[in-house]
């Protein structure tokens, strides 16, 4: 070539020295290590569509699978970006694995750290590639990027539809096959419990469900919604209604020779609803299975459109024995209705509480599905349902939303659990079937009260023999009837039953018994001898129902410590401890004996907790309060604490006691910053949320008269709030037992002490 040539050649070359090194170095200005920069690809493997599946990098010329533990939403948002999904990612999927498989060629554990405007995971902070390790990893990430969709609302209510007279919340099934809500009744063999035509309310109608790429997945994700555990198959529209061929039904038996759903209802009634199934309002639905809304999944459209051949989507939902029905590792505290709660669960053979961080909805949701019930609708952190007792068992949870358990699901327990405090409990809350099938007992109305003209009243109506009345005060005799009706009608707690007068009131009423055992979903399902009556002579019940209560429970550290660190039984004179003879503390032999007779004691502390989200204070007023002469104080509650010893061998209760309150007070507060608000000093008695009340072994009562038991091996009981006399969120946790063993006339040992529920 001419030197004019090699001239240009040369300045050519130069150039494109100067703009590789400026792409060089324009990394360093961006902050990225220069040796990633379009180093490698990103994809989605194994999904159902492009837009969904295991996350993968190509890493030294192989595929490899990315690890959740550090991967974020905002990681996610910038893959999809990168892949051409403009819009981000809508989920993030933990143990990706279970739903697409593992990637063949391992996993890379790394720190991507994106801040959200990167268009490519290689313009990360933390995509250096010495930050990267690859190995074992439990959790992969699986993404599901948002493709362009209609615009989605706010909510959509869902439903099963089907063409028979009988049918309750859209079932083709009749009523008796409905299965209660309540976890004891669920504990039987897989049935079907509704089943019929999915369909959407949008626009101001209702309209079906394109039948296009339906699963069981989208199966799962509405039965789930409905309040069912499970989805047990995909009926065909002649399952559902036999004789439908698409054209006017007419009168006519099933293939089977017996009567066809077509024939149970009027001709016209089922040509409506044929026609029903000409349009549908949402097409090509795609669910990964750990939604728990049908709204949450991807749609291709939405708003009615064409359907000639009547493909619709269809579902049949029901119930299974879950793991808890045999052996129960999860179970629910603290709330009004057995749906809600604190969540708590079953290691090492005890049960323990679960620490909200990283607590999401898809950890909520295997929690709620375990148990029996739908999809959960709410994963709530903070102890809002009360805090727990015993040791906070795992933390971090990290739930595909697919798992059988929460025990099945990654999470970390030990150390790293407990050094979360009780302060931090999950709860959850759980969707459940319509009760459209089941009686409603209790509802309430509210009218002008005669006692108080001046403020309407909550007055409670029960559903008796002749229909709705209001009920007498007296008729509700226990606390057990305002809880049933409080749970039923508002999904509440009692709080206090008064009496009213509803003046204007002019329908009938009610007078007699009403007996409920406590955890009846229903007043309905509770026993009822009723009588109406025009006019109720001591008034009407007015019932205040509240969304929380004081939980009682008793400490047992301090119960346990009391023992150990005395571990003598006293010998008293009668005549010293009159006023425990005169308050009936001592075993009724000691009426018998001269006040220079002895008397043996085994003395011990009673320390009361209020673990729950409400303050607990006496039912009665303070004018109301009993007068104690020989202690010189009033007593607030007769009977804040029954005491009791059984024979260990045979279970015979051999010695019993009590402790009435004479001085609420928040004596100890939890170490959280929980401040002290009741004090005797004050004239006020209570106990406030994460505070307690302590009765010192010494004071009078603060024992069992063991004067007539021989030595052996005994279960001491202490049981708070006897009778459930004062309203509580959980009365399960209200007794602690220890096993003692006497072994002569003046010295014991204790081995334990236990909650009666853990």
């Amino acid at each position: 070539p001419s030197q004019a040539q090699l001239m240009a050649i040369a300045a050519v070359m130069t150039i494109r020295r100067v703009l590789c090194l400026s792409l060089h170095l324009l990394p360093f200005f961006l902050g990225v290590a220069p040796s990633l920069v379009g180093a490698w690809d990103v994809r989605l493997a194994n999904g159902a569509t492009e837009s969904v599946g295991r996350l993968e990098v190509r890493y030294n010329g192989t595929w490899r699978g990315v690890c959740s533990d550090n991967f974020r939403s905002v990681d996610a948002n910038v893959a999809c970006t990168q892949l051409g999904y403009e819009r981000g990612a809508s989920l993030v999927q933990r143990q990706a694995q279970l739903f697409y498989g593992s990637s063949p060629d391992g996993v890379v554990i790394a720190n991507f750290s994106c801040i959200g405007n990167e268009t490519d995971l290689s313009y990360c902070p933390g995509s250096a590639r010495s930050e990267w390790t690859t190995g074992r990893c439990a959790d992969i990430a699986g993404v599901q990027c948002l493709l362009d969709q209609p615009q989605k609302p706010s909510t959509l209510r869902i439903r099963l539809s089907c063409p028979l007279r009988n049918a309750f919340n859209g079932s083709c099934k009749a009523c008796p096959n409905q299965r209660s809500p309540a976890p004891k009744q669920i504990c039987a063999a897989a049935q079907p419990a509704v089943e019929g035509i999915v369909q959407v309310f949008y626009g101001g109608q209702w309209g079906s469900v394109a039948s296009k790429a339906w699963s069981m997945k989208d199966a799962n994700v509405v039965c789930g919604e409905l309040g069912y555990p499970l989805a047990l198959g995909i009926p065909t529209l002649q399952e559902l209604w036999p004789n439908f061929d698409g054209s006017a039904c007419s009168a006519s038996t099933g293939a089977n020779g017996t009567a066809a759903p077509c024939d149970s209802v009027t001709v016209a009634e089922n040509n409506q609803f044929r026609e029903g199934l000409r349009s549908v309002y949402l097409q090509t639905v795609k669910c990964t299975g750990a939604e728990t809304r049908l709204l949450d999944c991807y749609f291709s459209a939405i708003g009615p459109a064409s359907n000639p051949s009547f493909t619709v989507a269809t579902v049949r939902c029901g119930f299974q024995p879950p793991p808890a029905c045999t052996n129960e590792t999860v179970r629910l505290r603290g709330g009004a209705v057995p749906w809600t709660g604190r969540v708590e669960v079953k290691l090492n053979g005890q049960w323990g509480t679960v620490c909200d961080s990283g607590w999401d909805i898809r950890d909520a949701t295997v929690v709620c599905r375990s148990l029996g019930y739908g999809s959960a609708t709410a994963a709530i952190p903070s102890a809002s349902y009360g805090r727990g007792v015993g040791p906070v068992q795992l933390t971090n949870a990290k739930c595909t939303g697919t798992e059988a358990s929460l025990v099945m699901c990654t999470y970390q327990s030990g150390v790293v659990a407990s050094s979360c405090g009780h302060s931090r409990d999950a709860s959850v809350t759980c969707s459940t079937p319509s009760a459209a099938c089941f009686k409603t007992g209790s509802r309430f109305i509210t009218a002008p009260d005669a006692n108080n003209l001046n403020q309407s009243t909550s007055f409670l109506q029960l559903n008796g023999p002749s229909g709705w009345g209001l009920i007498c005060y007296t008729s509700v005799a226990s606390a057990a009837v305002p809880a049933v009706a409080c749970r039923e009608a508002r999904s509440s707690f009692a709080y206090s039953v008064q009496r009213g007068t509803a003046s204007s009131y002019q329908g009938v009423r009610y007078v007699g018994a009403v007996s409920c055992q406590g955890n009846e979903l229903s007043l309905a399902a509770c026993t009822q001898r009723l009588f109406s009556i025009s006019r109720c002579p001591d008034g009407d019940a007015v019932v205040t129902c509240t969304t929380g209560l004081p939980d009682l429970v008793p400490d047992i550290t301090a119960l346990l410590n009391s023992l150990l660190r005395y571990p003598y039984i006293d010998s008293l004179p009668l005549y010293t401890i009159t006023c425990g003879l005169d308050g009936n503390c001592l075993a009724s032999s000691a009426k018998k004996k001269s006040p220079i007779d002895y008397v043996r004691v085994l003395r011990f502390s009673t320390q009361v907790m209020n673990w729950g989200t409400y303050d607990f204070i006496p039912s009665l007023p303070p004018y109301q309060w009993t007068w104690h002469a020989c202690h010189n104080h009033y007593h607030s509650i007769e009977a804040l604490a029954n005491y009791a010893l059984y024979n260990a061998s045979t279970g015979l209760k051999v010695a019993v006691g009590h402790k009435a309150s004479f001085c609420l007070e928040d004596t100890v507060c939890s170490q959280d910053g929980v401040q002290q608000r009741y004090s005797c000093n004050l004239n006020t008695q209570g106990i406030s949320p994460n505070c307690g009340d302590l009765y010192a072994s010494h004071l009078d009562c603060q024992w069992i008269d063991v004067s007539d038991v021989f030595p052996g091996g005994y279960v001491l009981e202490l049981l708070i709030n006897p009778g459930n006399g004062t309203m509580e969120s959980d009365y399960s946790n209200n007794a602690a037992r220890c096993n003692v063993k006497i072994t002569s006339s003046n010295y014991f040992t204790v081995s334990s002490c236990y909650l009666s529920d853990h």
